[in-house]
C-alpha cells in the first residue's frame, strides 16, 4: 500500500472552510437589508414579525450548534475520515433546504415559510461553525490554533462586510421565470444567490474535504515520518491483501479514542468560566449591532449614508483586529489576550454610559463604539481557542456546541432587552439615554474579570494543567481530599504526561498501540523500525 505523508493532511481543510465560512456570513447579511419588504410582499401583515425572523435565526443557530456539535461526536467514533464529512455534508443540506422554503415562501405568498426557512438556515450556520471548529480543535497543531482560529473569524468578518455588496448586485435585476411562478429580484435574488451558495458548498465539501485520521497534537509530538505513515495505514509489505488488512485494521481504530478513558476529563472551572465570557462577548456584540442605528438616529439625526458609513468602519475595524490577533498570538499568550478583550470591552461600555441629565456626546460615542468593536473579535477568537486547548483529546463536537449555543443566547434575546432599555431610560421628549443598557453591559464585564482572575491558572492546555495539579506521588491536592472520603474523582492518578518528541507510540489507536508495544521495547526500536501490518 502506499503511504500516506503526514503532510497529506496537514491544513487541507482550511481553504474550503474559509469558503465556507465566508459564504455562510455573506448569507446572512446579504438577506438583512430586504428582508422587510420582503416579507411584506409575501403577505406579512404585522409588523412584529419581522423581530420573530430575525431571532428564529439565532434560535436555529443555537439549536444546530448543540444538534450537529453531538452529531460530530457520534460519527467520529463510526468513523474518524468519513465521520466529519458526511455530518458537514448533512448541515449543508438543511441550509439548502432552508433556502428553498425561503424562495417558496415568496412563490406561495405564504411569509410561514420564510420563518422556517430562516430557522433552518440557522440551523445550518450555527452547526457549520460548530463543527468546521471542532474539527480545526482535532487538526490543527497546537501552536496553530489560535491563529487559525483567528483566519476564520477574519473570513467571517469579511463575508458580514461584503454581504450587502453581494446584494447591491441584484439591485437592477427584474425578471419572472413563469415556468416557477417566481419573481428574479432585488428581493428574491439574495435567496436565489444562498441556494446556489449552499450548493456549491455541499458539492465541495462532499469531493474535496479529506479529514485526517491523526490530530494536530498527534502530528507535532511525532519526529519519525516512518511512524506517522505506519499510524495512516503504511506498510512495507506488498499485494492486495495487505492494503486490504491495513485498511481494515485503520477503519477498525479510527473513532476508538473518542470513547477512551486514556484522557483525564477537562477543568469544569474553566469550561464554565470560558462560556460565561463568551456568553458576555455575545452580548455586547448583540447590543451593538441592535442599538447603533435607532442610537443614532435619535440622538444625533445621522443621514442613511452616515450610518452605512458607521458600519462600514465598524466592519474594516473587525476586520483589522481578527487579522491582528492571529499576528498578536505569536507574542502573547492566549490568557492576557482574553483579559485584554475583557478590560477593553469594559472601558468601551463605562464610555458609553451617560447619565439622567446629560446626554452622550458624539466623539465619546464614536470612541466607545469603537473600542467595543476591537474587544469583541479578540475575545470571541481569543476564548474559542483555549476553550479547545482546555478541552484536549475529548472529542470536541458537543462543546463546541454548547460555546457556540451560549453565544447564540444574547443574539437572541438581547436585541429585546437593548431595545427596552433604551425605551425605559428615554426621556419626556423621546430621547434615548444609554446609562441603563451599557451599566448592564459594564456589570458584565466586571463580573467576567471577576470570576478570570481566580481562575486564570486553570485557562490552560489540559496537560499543562494536570501537569500542574499533580504531585510528588501522581496526586494533586484536590484528588488526595477526595480519596479520603472515598469519592471518585476526575484528576488522573498518575500523573499526565503529555507526549513529547520522539515518545509517541500511536496512542491514537489503541488497537495499534497494543500491538506495537507489544512489539517494541524501547522507543529507539520503535524509531529505527516501520510498523508492518497483516
Amino acid at each position: 500500500m502506499k503511504a500516506i505523508p503526514p503532510t497529506a493532511f496537514t491544513n487541507n481543510y482550511l481553504p474550503l472552510f474559509y469558503f465556507n465560512v465566508f459564504f455562510a456570513c455573506v448569507s446572512f447579511s446579504i438577506i438583512m437589508p430586504s428582508l422587510a419588504p420582503y416579507l411584506e410582499r409575501c403577505g406579512a401583515g404585522d409588523p412584529t414579525f419581522l423581530a420573530w425572523v430575525v431571532c428564529v435565526y439565532s434560535l436555529g443557530e443555537m439549536v444546530g450548534s448543540l444538534m450537529f456539535g453531538a452529531m460530530y461526536n457520534r460519527a467520529v467514533v463510526w468513523d474518524r475520515v468519513k465521520g466529519p464529512r458526511v455530518v458537514l455534508c448533512v448541515v449543508i443540506f438543511s441550509g439548502i433546504v432552508g433556502s428553498v422554503l425561503y424562495l417558496l415562501g415568496d412563490i406561495l405568498s405564504m411569509p410561514n415559510l420564510v420563518f422556517w426557512g430562516r430557522a433552518l438556515q440557522g440551523l445550518w450556520t450555527g452547526g457549520q461553525q460548530s463543527v468546521e471548529q471542532a474539527y480545526l480543535a482535532f487538526a490543527a497543531l497546537p501552536g496553530e490554533r489560535t491563529e487559525l482560529t483567528s483566519r476564520l473569524g477574519t473570513f467571517a468578518v469579511l463575508g458580514f462586510i461584503l454581504g450587502p455588496a453581494f446584494g447591491a448586485m441584484f439591485t437592477t435585476i427584474n425578471f419572472r421565470v413563469a415556468a416557477l411562478n417566481l419573481t428574479v429580484d432585488p428581493y428574491t435574488a439574495p435567496g436565489i444567490f444562498i441556494l446556489f451558495v449552499g450548493v456549491a458548498m455541499f458539492v465541495a465539501t462532499s469531493n474535496f474535504f479529506l479529514p485526517s485520521p491523526v490530530s494536530g497534537r498527534e502530528m507535532a509530538g511525532s519526529s519519525s515520518k516512518s511512524s506517522l505513515e505506519a499510524m495512516v495505514g503504511s506498510s512495507t509489505g506488498t499485494g492486495e491483501d495487505d492494503d486490504e488488512e491495513s485498511t481494515s485494521l485503520l477503519h477498525a481504530n479510527r473513532g476508538a479514542v473518542a470513547g477512551s478513558s486514556t484522557y483525564p476529563p477537562p477543568s469544569n472551572v474553566a469550561v464554565t468560566t470560558l462560556l460565561v465570557i463568551f456568553f458576555v462577548h455575545f452580548y455586547s456584540f448583540a447590543v451593538q449591532e441592535t442599538i447603533t442605528t435607532p442610537l443614532v438616529l435619535n440622538l444625533y439625526h445621522f443621514e442613511q449614508y452616515q450610518v452605512n458609513l458607521l458600519f462600514i468602519g465598524v466592519g474594516v475595524l473587525s476586520l483589522f483586529t481578527s487579522a491582528t490577533v492571529g499576528f498578536l498570538s505569536r507574542f502573547f499568550s492566549d490568557r492576557s489576550m482574553l483579559v485584554l478583550s475583557l478590560v477593553l470591552g469594559l472601558i468601551g461600555s463605562v464610555l458609553l454610559i451617560d447619565t439622567k441629565d446629560d446626554f452622550l456626546g458624539l466623539p465619546r460615542f464614536l470612541l466607545g463604539f469603537g473600542i467595543i468593536t476591537v474587544a469583541f473579535p479578540f475575545g470571541r477568537n481569543v476564548t474559542i481557542s483555549i476553550f479547545s486547548a482546555v478541552l484536549g483529546e475529548v472529542e470536541q463536537g458537543f462543546y463546541m456546541g454548547l460555546m457556540l449555543a451560549i453565544g447564540a443566547i444574547p443574539r437572541a434575546l438581547g436585541p429585546f432587552w437593548a431595545i427596552k432599555s433604551l425605551q425605559l431610560a428615554a426621556d419626556e421628549q423621546g430621547k434615548y439615554h444609554t446609562w441603563l443598557e451599557f451599566m448592564t453591559s459594564s456589570a458584565f464585564f466586571v463580573l467576567s474579570l471577576a470570576l478570570v482572575l481566580p481562575t486564570f491558572g486553570t485557562l490552560v492546555p489540559f496537560e499543562d494543567f494536570y501537569n500542574l495539579e499533580a504531585g510528588e506521588d501522581g496526586r494533586g491536592d484536590e484528588e488526595e481530599a477526595m480519596v479520603k472520603t472515598n469519592a471518585k474523582v476526575a484528576t488522573p492518578k498518575k500523573k499526565f504526561q503529555s507526549p513529547k518528541v520522539g515518545e509517541r507510540r500511536n496512542s491514537f489507536r489503541p488497537a495499534v498501540a497494543a500491538q506495537i508495544q507489544g512489539e517494541f521495547n524501547s522507543k529507539d526500536n520503535l524509531l529505527s523500525s516501520s510498523f508492518e501490518v497483516g
